[in-house]
């Protein structure tokens, strides 16, 4: 299966609110590498992490790297490039996501990825895709 992580779903790695979402998170990654799942992500989400660890949470950059170091193996990076506009475009029309949330979706789509792994509620609106997080059934 492939599996998009979104950037909530990586932060918490580093930086989770609660026991049960760090260990969820966790738990998640041990089993979905072990299952040989296809990890996702592209470049807007290691932006967002970088970014709201350092930023939000005052993480050290240096801590920020070493978690994206780490993770970097793990995952494949989908690029994004022009092409993406068309389909960021189709999907904050039709079903009102940010921009940032709209690109995850045109490299869902360019990946063939159907399941995105994000406690953001918002990816619900688009109907082919498969939200995965500790409030939803397929996980």
């Amino acid at each position: 299966m492939k599996l998009f992580l979104d950037s909530s779903y990586l932060m918490y790695l580093r930086y989770a609110e609660s026991d049960e979402v760090f260990n969820y998170v966790t738990g998640f990654l041990r089993d979905a590498v072990k299952r040989e799942e296809q990890l996702l992500v592209n470049m807007i989400v290691i932006d967002e992490i970088t970014w709201i660890l350092t930023k939000k949470y005052k993480i050290p950059l240096n801590e920020v790297f070493e978690l994206t170091d780490k993770l970097i193996p793990l995952i494949e990076v989908i690029p994004i490039n022009y092409i993406d506009y068309d389909a960021m475009k189709k999907v904050m029309m039709e079903y009102g996501l940010k921009p940032s949330d709209a690109i995850h979706v045109a490299s869902m789509s360019k990946s063939g990825a159907q399941h995105i792994v994000s406690e953001d509620k918002e990816f619900d609106k688009v109907p082919w895709i498969k939200r995965i997080w500790l409030d939803t059934t397929d996980h």
